[in-house]
């Protein structure tokens, strides 16, 4: 090979695709746009905008820092213990091209090849709720985090079945998490008589003994729907507590947020799901108790708890106070098979909720539930609340500590292992023959849908295509064509949903010539 060609081999493979800088362009901004600006934007939670070059650029180094130590986005339970359903997480390689980009000074690369802006709406995400409710307005006026308590009459003159409940925040800026629980004591509306403001403020929970809890909230999360057969109960005229967590430096803010309730129909039979704290502090569950911690020690406690029928659970809350490091959550069924629950090595009170399994669990009768926490009540935890340390106890106050783990579950039915609450499980979930390839976006409109939806994708070659749609079940409950022939360009179907039971559907498309197209929409 002579000089010439070998100089011009290497300037080929430097310019090749292989070779590329990483830019924000095409591949910082998708990145930031889909697990960041939701929060990160003008009027949101966090405390400054990632849309658009400059704002990222301004704030590389924290971006680079923050995703490479995984302290955001921000996600407690450990991914290599268990997933679950809307993981709120960064890829090895995302975090990768995130270091490189930084790394090589934040090339902007060609800005009109950016992804469009994100546009946020106060519009439901899911569709049209079946009730709503507004908390009282309030302009926060506490300079810590406060956790304010509004206590609103549910408006139920029947029961209803709750599968989703939506949050829409009056102002981002001022809501870090919600939390919902069901009075039927009357307890609550004691405690908010007491204050002349709207509310009151409780740190751990709600300050209600038997309040139970139907519902959380925290920002970015998507709302999820239980499928349409499930539903947690909520007691006709009864009392909901909704805890808005306040952070520090809202001071002088206002806020009003709307909740959305979405409910089981109840004439399609339903499958009521309850929820409860079946590991806890109390003597019956704490093997070790009661909670005590010294200061300056760090103390590990251990609940268990004996499952006396077969169940099927759909989620796992674990909840501490400020004090508590880490927790693990696990069955060991009668056959020493180990079922593993939930695992969070870096606890932090200000970013707890309820975690949603990928497929609904079985937890067999006979099996034993372990809960392990450790608490730090030392110098070194840095969300201690008391300086020097002071002795912590149970209790619901800000130096006082808890151990509970709360799940939702159901009466076990055969098959019931198999039903999917993550919809992305879908898309690799169908039966379809040979590819490999990572599934490539569809548009579909209009979404949320009533009567039809279009589908809108391009193939890069003639093909034959097969096109189905799933529900969450991940059964098939439409197949469009077997085998559609099609040019290379756009491809356009319009399909009629009209006769499908409300609830989140998976497109899938797959082709011969080795593409998969994926999308998703709500039928409301």
């Amino acid at each position: 090979m002579t000089n010439k060609t070998l100089l011009l081999a290497c300037l080929l493979f430097l310019q090749s695709p292989i070779f590329s800088q990483v830019n924000w362009a095409t591949d910082i901004a998708p990145i930031l746009y889909e697990n960041c600006a939701k929060c990160h934007r003008d009027g949101g939670l966090g405390h400054f905008s990632l849309i658009g070059y400059d704002n990222a650029f301004s704030n590389r180094y924290g971006i680079q820092y923050n995703t490479t130590e995984r302290i955001m986005p921000p996600w407690k339970p450990d991914p290599s213990y268990r997933h679950f359903a809307q993981e709120n997480l960064l890829s090895d390689v995302q975090i990768q091209k995130i270091s490189e980009w930084v790394d090589a000074g934040a090339p902007p690369g060609n800005l009109a090849d950016a992804p469009p802006t994100p546009i946020f709406s106060d519009d439901s995400e899911v569709g049209t709720p079946d009730h709503v409710l507004v908390t009282p307005f309030f302009t926060v006026t506490a300079t810590e985090d406060e956790y304010r308590c509004f206590v609103i009459p549910n408006g139920l003159n029947q029961a209803a079945y709750l599968r989703g409940l939506e949050a829409i925040p009056g102002n981002h800026e001022v809501v870090h998490h919600i939390l919902v629980y069901e009075d039927t004591t009357g307890q609550a509306k004691i405690l908010d008589a007491q204050t002349p403001e709207p509310g009151y403020v409780n740190f751990g929970g709600p300050g209600v003994n038997g309040a139970r809890l139907v519902g959380a909230w925290v920002p970015g999360a998507r709302t999820l729907l239980l499928p349409p057969f499930m539903g947690i109960k909520l007691t006709p005229g009864a009392d909901l507590i909704v805890q808005m967590h306040y952070p520090a430096g809202t001071t002088g803010m206002s806020d009003q947020t709307k909740l959305n309730f979405f409910f089981t129909p109840q004439n399609q039979g339903i499958r009521e799901v309850k929820l409860a704290p079946v590991l806890n502090h109390t003597p019956l569950s704490l093997e070790n108790g009661p909670l005590n911690i010294p200061p300056n020690t760090i103390k590990e406690y251990h609940a268990q708890f004996n499952v006396f029928q077969n169940v099927s659970v759909i989620n796992v809350a674990p909840h501490m106070h400020l004090i508590g490091r880490k927790i693990e959550v696990f069955g060991i069924t009668p056959q020493q098979d180990t079922i593993r629950g939930i695992r969070i090595n870096d606890w932090d009170f200000h970013w707890q909720g309820a975690y949603y399994f990928q497929k609904v669990l079985k937890i067999p009768f006979g099996t034993k539930l372990h809960a392990y926490a450790t608490y730090d009540n030392t110098d070194n935890n840095p969300n201690q609340p008391s300086f020097p340390p002071q002795t912590v106890v149970q209790g619901e106050a800000t130096t006082d500590e808890m151990m509970l783990v709360y799940f939702a579950y159901m009466d076990y039915q055969p098959g019931d292992e198999n039903i999917v609450l993550d919809s992305t499980l879908l898309s690799s979930g169908l039966p379809f023959v040979g590819s490999a390839s990572e599934p490539l976006p569809m548009k579909i409109s209009p979404n949320p849908a009533n009567d039809y939806v279009r589908l809108e994708f391009e193939l890069a070659s003639k093909s034959a295509c097969q096109i189905r749609i799933v529900d969450q079940l991940g059964r098939v409950v439409r197949t469009l064509a077997d085998k559609i022939e099609s040019a290379p360009g756009i491809y356009r179907e319009e399909v009629s949903v009209a006769d499908l039971a409300p609830g989140v559907y998976v497109v899938e498309v797959e082709t011969d010539g080795d593409e998969r197209f994926v999308g998703r929409f709500v039928k409301q």
